[in-house]
């Protein structure tokens, strides 16, 4: 009877996940955006605002910045956002000179003085002090007045008092989104996310109490799981973000690009979902009752492979999807 080999980093470290940054390819290895004053990305996009049975969803116009900022803490194992930021604390009036570029080029494309919704992701936590000086909450708060609605990332764990304070301040809706991934038992300690159900649930219902709005995503295709069980716990973990109120789902792939993932992925212990894996998750979504008045699910492409050729894609219906978090 010979012994069975433990997986490639069965239960991953952050250490193990920094370690292994030096994996990534080539094509996926670029340069850190060094300079703070000015954002990774920007870009206005639609976005459904709402989900309703038998009509098109309500469509609303978003700014999105990809914010040059410190790193996130975690080092969760299959993120690869470490690349897109700064290698020292965010500067204080770093973020609202990377904001005000992102409204000139607001006013330039859309002429709107008001109206719409901001998104500013920062590649980690809003309310970390690290990534957004709490000196600035005040300005950034003023430099959001004329959105309806303002979209930050946040660990359910850090900065919670912080978080509510600066919804107060805003004119408009907050709106949290948290990268839940996946509820799978046996998944929680290899994310490294320091997240489990229940804290994530207790989260939302403070969110909730407080009425600020969830947004959730959802990784499919993670390593350690089987294709047809990766399916089933992401419709699963769907539900669960839909039981505890998430007003916007955004489904994603899991991808190559961090290290650890490039690794398992040579080591034969990863494959990314393919597009048609994708569509499938959010076709079973899309036709289930209970997401019939919410919350909205969108699909987010990328990483993804390309569009296959009309005559050789699979027949799965209509597909929402959404470049909201394309970094």
């Amino acid at each position: 009877m010979t012994r069975k080999e433990p997986m490639l980093f069965d239960k991953p470290s952050p250490q193990e996940v920094l370690a292994s940054r030096g994996e990534a390819s080539p094509a996926d290895g670029r340069h850190r955006n060094m300079d703070a004053n000015r954002p990774h990305s920007v870009f206005v996009e639609l976005e459904p605002f709402d989900r309703r049975p038998d009509r098109p969803p309500e469509m609303t116009q978003v700014l999105t910045l990809l914010l040059a900022s410190s790193e996130c803490s975690l080092q969760c194992s299959m993120c690869d956002l470490w690349r897109n930021t700064l290698d020292h604390p965010t500067p204080p009036g770093a973020l609202p000179n990377q904001i005000r570029v992102g409204l000139r080029h607001w006013e330039e494309r859309t002429g709107n003085a008001a109206g719409g919704t901001i998104k500013l992701y920062n590649s980690g936590n809003f309310f970390d002090r690290r990534t957004t000086p709490s000196a600035d909450d005040d300005t950034i708060a003023k430099l959001c007045d004329r959105f309806d609605r303002v979209v930050v990332e946040n660990h359910p764990l850090i900065g919670t008092r912080r978080l509510f304070e600066f919804a107060k301040r805003l004119r408009g809706k907050l709106e949290i989104a948290v990268g839940l991934e996946c509820i799978a038992p046996r998944m929680l300690d290899r994310l490294n996310k320091r997240l489990h159900p229940g804290q994530f649930f207790q989260f939302a219902q403070h969110l909730k109490d407080a009425s600020i709005d969830l947004r959730v995503f959802l990784i499919h295709g993670l390593p350690w799981l089987a294709p047809k069980e990766s399916y089933a716990w992401t419709i699963l973990s769907a539900r669960f973000a839909a039981a505890a109120g998430a007003r916007h789902i955004s489904l994603l792939p899991c991808r190559t690009g961090n290290g650890f993932m490039d690794r398992l992925a040579r080591e034969g212990h990863f494959h990314p979902p393919t597009r048609k894996e994708m569509q499938a998750v959010m076709v079973a979504l899309d036709n289930d009752s209970r997401f019939d008045r919410g919350p909205v699910l969108t699909l987010d492409t990328w990483g993804l492979d390309p569009e296959l050729p009309k005559s050789d894609a699979p027949d799965l219906g209509e597909v929402p999807k959404s470049g909201t978090r394309n970094v």
